[in-house]
């Protein structure tokens, strides 16, 4: 890893744990839901990682795959309440990095590994994985098929792949920039029924669907009014991964769900 890299990975580090201190936590003391305001990135938070995790379908002695695993949040909490080990992959070194050391701070090093790797093109064997997982993910690829293919290759039969997604739904533009694209020609978000057609060109058989969009307005609605009553955003928030633009992206987010531009679905697809 080169200096440049090394800092920036210490920097975000040292944010969070600034952050993590100045709300009176001790890293000595933490526990998951301490990092949730910075290590769930994507929409809803926990509130909305909390529903999924039953449908993996994972115990003790499982393992299970955590496809664009970031800081690690959804993939420490898969492990703490299902008892699964829990492997990501991320494109991003300085992430992964940051979330192997906050696995450290919580005691999840043993039970979650996150690595460098690309989600379309993961180095394990075939029928590794006893579930995977993908959250907020597709948006991001120009070859979605791709991750569906992977997945499939990567589950033992019968285990589950677990999507938690917003996808495009109506036909009115949709409010830019948001946290996967700045604009509509850079936007890989697809409709359900591409999703699901992408999956049953994988391989996989769909099990069950649910649409998360309301638990995901009313999670908008209680951070902007936490934010509101503090006078800006608390010490720990998305802010520090996403940058200055994360309340542009929020509230962009939030407008798209309730004029019902976009919704937020967890989908569940079985390999036979």
């Amino acid at each position: 890893m080169n200096e440049a890299a090394i800092r920036q990975q210490e920097n975000l580090q040292t944010q969070i744990a600034d952050a993590l201190r100045a709300e009176g936590k001790s890293l000595d003391a933490l526990v998951l839901e301490d990092l949730a305001g910075v290590d769930e990135v994507h929409i809803g938070g926990l509130e909305t990682i909390r529903p999924i995790v039953a449908s993996l379908g994972v115990g003790a002695g499982d393992v299970t795959l955590d496809l664009g695993s970031g800081l690690g949040g959804p993939a420490r909490f898969v492990a703490r309440e299902t008892g699964s080990r829990v492997v990501g992959v991320d494109l991003s070194a300085d992430t992964t990095l940051a979330g192997n050391q906050l696995s450290g701070w919580v005691g999840f090093d043993e039970k979650v590994q996150l690595e460098v790797a690309d989600v379309c093109q993961v180095p394990h064997e075939a029928e590794s994985f006893d579930a995977v997982l993908s959250v907020h993910v597709h948006m991001f690829l120009e070859a979605p098929e791709k991750m569906f293919r992977e997945a499939f290759r990567l589950l033992k039969p019968g285990g589950r792949f677990v999507v938690l997604d917003p996808i495009r739904i109506g036909d009115g533009s949709l409010h830019y920039p948001l946290p996967w694209s700045a604009d509509p020609a850079a936007d890989n978000i697809l409709r359900e029924t591409e999703l699901e057609t992408l999956a049953a060109a994988a391989g996989f058989r769909s099990h069950t669907r649910s649409d998360l969009s309301a638990l995901a307005i009313d999670w908008f609605g209680a951070t902007f009014s936490r934010i509101s009553e503090m006078g800006g955003p608390p010490p720990l928030g998305l802010h520090l991964v996403m940058g200055p633009d994360f309340p542009t992206f929020a509230l962009n987010a939030f407008q798209n769900l309730q004029e019902e531009k976009i919704a937020l679905l967890h989908l569940v697809f079985e390999k036979p």
